[in-house]
């Protein structure tokens, strides 16, 4: 559909949307080299309190990827999240990306800032789980946000005013 001024234009372009794929699967791919080594690998087995040697390296890598994930998560913001938001367009899965987001960089925050031996755990616990469960999210924001795109009629376009359409959820 070519955009008009009575057809928004949302989209992120080719550019952009593939640098958000590339820096949310080198984030999840570096968090999981730390979950790897910290729960399948663990340390030595002479030494069951030390940690791997590789989980310093990995967060290290993960944190890096984190900072950049923030430059490229608010490049999104002005042009396609706050203007879907207006113009009401994929508005709950957008609404739980946006909520995984926010638990993921405060509970980052918490287990970088706090060092709280209390929290640690509950903290981790949360980053990595939500941080795992925001791969299908993001799938189904990107189905939900295609099939939202299609001109009315076309196949695979829902029908009607409500959750799935343009105008509704």
């Amino acid at each position: 559909m070519t955009p008009t001024p009575l057809t928004p234009t949302i989209a992120l372009s080719a550019l952009h949307r593939r640098t958000i794929f590339a820096v949310g699967i080198l984030l999840v791919l570096s968090g999981a080299g730390w979950l790897g080594c910290h729960f399948v690998l663990g340390g030595d087995p002479e030494f069951p309190e030390m940690p791997n040697p590789w989980e310093p390296f990995w967060l290290k890598v993960h944190g890096g990827i984190a900072m950049l994930s923030l430059l490229v998560i608010g490049s999104a913001l002005p042009w396609h999240a706050w203007r879907a938001w207006h113009f009401h367009r994929n508005r709950l899965s957008g609404a739980f990306v946006a909520g995984v987001l926010v638990v993921l960089i405060g509970s980052a925050w918490g287990l970088y800032y706090l060092g709280s031996e209390t929290l640690r755990p509950v903290l981790s616990w949360t980053h990595w789980v939500v941080g795992l469960a925001i791969v299908p999210l993001m799938w189904w924001h990107v189905i939900r946000g295609r099939r939202l795109r299609r001109p009315a009629g076309a196949p695979g376009r829902a029908a009607g005013g409500g959750i799935g359409t343009a105008t509704g959820g």
